[in-house]
């Protein structure tokens, strides 16, 4: 009996010194497995990725996209690592299946750099990939701890290596950092994009996106911080995950976005129903870009609303604000806005920069009469508010540009502006049905996406020329007005709707529909099958 005890115990132990060492070794091959993904997302707020085994290289080539958008250089780039280095049969095996990353890093003197990070299969060395790409005329010097590549088109790539992780770039600096940095850290980015991630057989390819660091980013094309409408996206915190979507006219990107701080305005939009966007029907042929907020349940969203005021420590000044209206004109602004305020509102910028915004009001000559005594009259059709700050009290940070507005009130719409001859400029175009919703390009643009949301950034890249040029650096600027760049697209969106607790997002870079060499008919889109 002790016999078949003690062998049983034996057996026992045996298991679990083989699972431990299993589970060990497998969590180190999990490790090695992530190195590269670890390596892509350092110091990189916009990554790109794909498994080896597909040839996404050939899709994006064909449609020439992608061109057009990364800009002949950094494209130029990619096929040579293509041409003679994917394509090199043993290079092709050592990655096979993969995962490929392309991440866009901020670099000197106004670049930005690629980095291209994968890994090879285990038993690869590094001295064999030496030999592979000697034997294939591919010129190879030591440098530091890297290798520099001078490739027969004459690119020149260095490449880094540490165990199984590869590295590639033009420059050095972004690998140097990689090899410097703690590979396999922890990482609420990386962690994220593990549990999201989507990639299959027929999404192709993935982007994921770190706004955390978009700042960093942005400093490498413009000057300044982001501007306009879009400037509520620069420093946000938040992840997405969006898988890319080939065409030959667009690139439409699906997926999610996830606020990482539940104190962000942008988490108050989060847990909403989706609403109709139809705001967007009153903006004039000359809008350059605009951010729309549509809510379900205002009287819910403003106790949400009074909880971030509270946290960005405004709580007590907006309250101030509706004592000063009620104490001072007697009257109580929570019987107007609340009350009024149908379910959207919109700010939004013209070719000429000037700002204004726009509420959507359930009975908009209801409002004007009872704005009548907190207002002094400007004109037959303008009016301006007495006192500071009522707009931002009932709709937060995206109105709190329109410290006392000049506004006028039009088919149940109350539209503001810090000047008055903005107003003026809105009605002008709205009486004459001069609206961006009568341009082609943008109907096109905004009828391939879901008319519903809870938050949608516009930008027209043709009426945002003259904001472009005084925002970017030249290099940018010039993509964006060459005809090989940029200059046949007419619009980019991102699309936001709340999903309890994140948003489910569509982006679209949309291209200037052309017509049919064989016909006077539109080119209908079709999507690119995958080989």
């Amino acid at each position: 009996m002790k016999k078949i005890l003690a062998i049983i115990i034996t057996l026992i132990a045996a298991i679990i010194t083989m699972a431990y060492l299993y589970f060990s070794g497998l969590n180190s091959e999990l490790k090695n497995n992530d190195s590269s993904l670890y390596a892509a997302t350092t110091n990189s707020a916009f990554v790109f990725s794909f498994e080896n085994d597909k040839s996404v290289l050939d899709i994006l080539k064909a449609q020439d996209l992608f061109k057009e958008i990364a800009g002949d250089d950094k494209f130029s780039e990619l096929e040579s690592l293509k041409t003679y280095i994917l394509s090199v049969p043993e290079i092709n095996y050592a990655i096979d299946k993969q995962a490929v990353y392309i991440s866009l890093i901020p670099g000197s003197d106004k670049n930005v750099d690629f980095l291209y990070s994968t890994q090879v299969k285990s038993g690869i060395s590094i001295d064999q990939l030496r030999k592979v790409l000697k034997d294939h005329s591919i010129e190879i010097v030591n440098k530091e701890n890297l290798i520099s590549i001078r490739l027969p088109d004459s690119n020149i790539f260095y490449l880094g290596i540490k165990d199984n992780l590869l590295l590639l770039s033009s420059t050095t600096k972004p690998i140097i950092n990689v090899l410097s940095s703690s590979i396999n850290k922890s990482s609420k980015f990386v962690d994220y994009i593990k549990s999201n991630s989507r990639i299959t057989k027929n999404s192709v390819a993935e982007v994921y996106i770190n706004f955390e660091l978009m700042p960093s980013l942005l400093k490498a094309v413009m000057p300044g911080k982001l501007t306009g409408e879009l400037s509520v996206l620069d420093n946000q915190h938040a992840f997405a995950n969006l898988t890319y979507n080939f065409s030959k006219e667009k690139i439409l990107l699906t997926g999610t976005t996830t606020p990482n701080d539940d104190n962000s305005f942008l988490h108050l939009f989060a847990g909403l129903k989706a609403q109709k966007i139809s705001i967007t029907n009153i903006l004039p042929e000359n809008t350059a870009n605009y951010s729309v907020f549509a809510i379900d349940n205002y009287t819910n969203w403003k106790k949400s609303l009074n909880e971030w005021f509270t946290v960005v420590k405004d709580d007590q000044s907006t309250s101030k604000i509706i004592k000063t209206f009620n104490e001072k004109y007697r009257i109580n602004p929570d019987q107007i806005f609340p009350k009024y305020f149908k379910n959207q509102f919109i700010t939004f910028q013209l070719n000429t920069a000037e700002k204004i915004g726009a509420i959507e009001l359930s009975n908009g000559d209801k409002v004007t009469q009872l704005l009548l005594d907190l207002s002094t009259e400007y004109s037959q059709d303008i009016k301006v508010l007495k006192e500071d700050n009522l707009l931002y009290a009932y709709f937060g940070e995206p109105l709190k540009k329109f410290k006392r507005p000049f506004y006028c009130i039009i088919d149940n719409y109350m539209v503001f502006s810090n000047n008055a001859s903005s107003i003026q400029s809105f009605l002008n175009s709205y009486k004459n049905n001069k609206l961006l919703i009568n341009n082609q390009d943008y109907s096109t643009a905004i009828d391939q996406l879901a008319n519903t949301a809870n938050i949608s950034y516009f930008i027209g890249l043709k009426n945002s020329s003259d904001i472009f040029l005084k925002n970017l650096y030249q290099p940018y600027y010039k993509q964006i007005k060459n005809e090989n760049g940029l200059k046949n697209y007419t619009s980019f969106i991102y699309q936001l709707s709340g999903d309890n607790g994140k948003f489910q997002t569509n982006v679209l870079i949309n291209k200037k529909i052309k017509l049919s060499p064989d016909s006077n008919s539109l080119q209908t889109d079709s999507i690119i099958s995958i080989p």
